[in-house]
């Protein structure tokens, strides 16, 4: 019987210790992942889940003097892998104040205000995103901080994107994979077709001419020029242009259609917006 009032007493102490403060009418008691993403209250925390803020208070002498207060922060993590953890700090009372005034300057988190803030975390759905891009398709990737990669992404199989360069064929790790830039669809500009047509036509025409020009001069059997030789390889000259006019035209398509970038870390989101 003893034993068990000694628990209590201990217990009763243990919990006299502390109280849940809420450190902005703007939050509830419990910060929770999208509150901390929207007003950036612990930026230094990977794998955020959760936090809460306690006072501590001296038992049974009561609060600390204004100049003596602390407050425990308790910060829950969640990895990849779905395991959690749980960070404990102590701040001051003045860094409390500063989370306060920081959280009060800011609007309130509305709906709409969420919907707005997950509208630019590609980060977020990255394997779906990343799944989901036309291949092979020529991307640029900036991976493992400030590698850049170009290249042919030829396929995307468990996490791992390989990249077809001129001399092997890299992989990156999404989740190495801080940014990438790729077309979402080609742009067929029609009305360059024609022009293509032409130009290559008429460099085609100029080859075999520069050719013509070159070469000896063929003649008959009477020493009269084979002018029809000339007029063949121009011919001929016109025909291979065209061939590569479709070639051709396919890559200025390709070439003029605007890149489209994605930010695929929480890393690189947050040099971009907020450094």
């Amino acid at each position: 019987m003893k034993l068990k009032i000694l628990i209590f007493l201990s217990l009763s102490k243990i919990f006299s210790q502390v109280e849940v403060v809420i450190l902005s009418d703007k939050v509830g008691s419990e910060i929770d992942i999208h509150e901390n993403r929207f007003y950036r209250i612990f930026t230094d925390t990977d794998n955020f889940l959760n936090a809460q803020i306690l006072r501590l208070k001296l038992s049974p002498k009561g609060y600390l003097s204004a100049d003596e207060k602390k407050y425990r922060v308790k910060i829950t993590t969640k990895n990849s892998a779905g395991k959690k953890n749980i960070i404990k700090k102590v701040i001051s009372q003045s860094d409390f104040n500063k989370l306060k005034l920081h959280v009060d300057g800011q609007p309130v988190f509305t709906d709409k205000k969420k919907i707005e803030m997950y509208e630019g975390m590609d980060f977020l759905r990255s394997e779906k995103i990343v799944a989901e891009i036309p291949k092979p398709q020529f991307v640029k990737l900036k991976h493992s901080g400030k590698k850049k990669l170009k290249g042919t992404m030829i396929d995307f199989n468990d996490r791992i994107l390989y990249i077809q360069t001129p001399t092997n064929i890299e992989t990156v790790s999404l989740s190495d994979l801080d940014q990438l830039s790729y077309r979402d669809s080609i742009v067929i500009y029609s009305n360059m077709r024609y022009y293509t047509y032409g130009i290559t036509g008429v460099l085609g025409l100029l080859s075999a001419r520069r050719y013509n020009s070159q070469r000896s001069l063929l003649v008959n059997e009477n020493d009269i020029p084979r002018k029809d030789l000339s007029a063949y390889s121009q011919i001929v000259g016109i025909v291979i242009g065209l061939i590569f006019s479709s070639e051709i035209f396919d890559a200025l398509s390709t070439l003029l259609t605007p890149t489209e970038t994605l930010i695929l870390s929480e890393s690189e989101y947050e040099d971009q917006n907020y450094k």
